[in-house]
């Protein structure tokens, strides 16, 4: 396992906390089912503390990038008792920017990251430049809900949220950002009372 950048501090914030009960009802079931799909040379964006890493078959992965705006101590940590530590390589990276060749990555993965992605469709874009042809996208992300009172609720209470929870926003509709970038939804799972989303894509067109 190699770092590039300095970690940053992971004190748990506002957001960590209010997710941690999802995590532990539903968020964790979509992660066993989605993550281990991950092969060849991967790139996960997001990877926060290493919630997804228990979950990757390092039997299909070739290597692993771990990226994040600040690498987290506990991600660090987390990587030191692993026993393929040799296939991953942690860096400081945003979304919107990333320092990779085109068509480099057969997987990428991302979990509740684009709700706080400044630019959506220049990072979706972004994701789109370096994943293969032949590539695959693995997701989890929470969004707008369906229920009509609940998207009232939701977008009255974002501006508010938005300064507590570090930038999360509570009423992005990822799918349809997704389609506008032209990829394909191969499986789509909704929960939680549609404010999750999970599922895989391919590029629409190649």
């Amino acid at each position: 396992m190699k770092s590039e950048e300095r970690p940053g501090d992971d004190t748990m914030n506002f957001y960590d906390g209010f997710m941690k009960g999802f995590e532990e009802s539903s968020l964790k079931r979509e992660r066993k089912k989605l993550i281990p799909r991950a092969h060849g040379n991967v790139l996960e964006i997001g990877a926060g503390t290493g919630a997804n890493l228990k979950y990757y078959d390092f039997k299909k992965i070739k290597t692993l990038e771990l990226t994040d705006r600040v690498i987290k101590n506990s991600l660090l940590q987390n990587l030191k008792k692993m026993e393929d530590k040799e296939k991953i390589k942690t860096r400081n990276i945003d979304v919107i920017s990333l320092p990779y060749p085109d068509k480099v990555f057969d997987t990428v993965v991302f979990t509740l990251v684009f709700c706080s992605v400044v630019d959506v469709s220049m990072g979706i874009r972004e994701v789109k430049r370096v994943l293969k042809d032949d590539g695959e996208v693995v997701f989890i992300e929470h969004v707008l809900p369906e229920n009509v009172p609940l998207k009232y609720m939701f977008n009255f209470i974002n501006p508010a949220w938005k300064i507590m929870a570090n930038g999360c926003n509570l009423n992005r509709n990822f799918i349809h950002s997704f389609e506008e970038e032209e990829f394909k939804i191969k499986c789509l799972n909704k929960f939680g009372i549609t404010v999750f989303i999970s599922g895989c894509a391919v590029k629409a067109k190649v």
